[in-house]
């Protein structure tokens, strides 16, 4: 039996999540803004525009394509997966909407010199730049002390949701990964689904610790 993975992402999403949650042996249920009710094992937090600012009580500073109903639903869905002790991966805007679901807060426009270390090449395509990972994290365990990730985002974690730490960093401070200390609960800046070339880190190994997790809380 599958572990069912509940995926919430954008509605132009590309299904590398899904293809992602499959190689690792998972069932993947992939929905922009799914029923928070539904039935599933563990849940995904894909990317996306940014969080309205008011869910962290903070007038707007430079947030932008904003989605409101988005912001409800994956709040509601990480209230729902701590109190039900579910697992929870959270990937780039997920990092995020797991911190503020567990009420801390994000800078919501880094310096312009961060914006740019953080941004797309002149081609289009994401960045890359290393990171450097906390000592007995799931990161380390999969990657070691360093890594290369690849990076498009102009918002990062600020103050730290109740329970959360941060489990890896950039050359600037930048948080770039987070865990619980009790909870089953990761997540993550940079996009693992898309990292798997060159010099980059395999991305999957993410996903292959995600499910074999969700298949111990599970009891599979």
């Amino acid at each position: 039996m599958k572990p069912k993975i509940l995926i919430s992402r954008s509605p132009e999403s590309s299904g590398l999540y899904e293809k992602a949650v499959e190689k690792a042996g998972g069932e993947p249920l992939s929905f922009y803004c799914p029923d928070p009710e539904m039935d599933f094992d563990a849940l995904i937090l894909g990317g996306g525009g940014d969080v309205d600012p008011l869910e962290f009580r903070e007038r707007n500073h430079g947030s932008r394509e904003i989605d409101v109903p988005r912001d409800k639903v994956e709040i509601a869905l990480v209230t729902r997966c701590v109190y039900e002790n579910k697992p929870i991966l959270g990937i780039c805007r997920g990092h995020q909407v797991v911190n503020i679901a567990m009420g801390g807060n994000i800078y919501q426009d880094m310096t312009p010199e961060l914006v740019a270390y953080h941004g797309e090449n002149p081609e289009g395509t994401p960045g890359t730049h290393p990171i450097r990972v906390a000592m007995l994290t799931m990161l380390d365990e999969l990657y070691g002390r360093e890594m290369v990730v690849n990076t498009s985002h102009h918002q990062a974690i600020y103050k730290f949701g109740q329970g959360l730490y941060a489990t890896a960093w950039d050359e600037h401070g930048v948080v770039e990964a987070m865990q619980h200390g009790s909870l089953p609960i990761w997540t993550v800046q940079f996009h693992p689904e898309q990292l798997a070339r060159g010099e980059e880190a395999d991305g999957q190994k993410i996903f292959d610790y995600f499910l074999e997790q969700c298949r111990k809380h599970c009891g599979m």
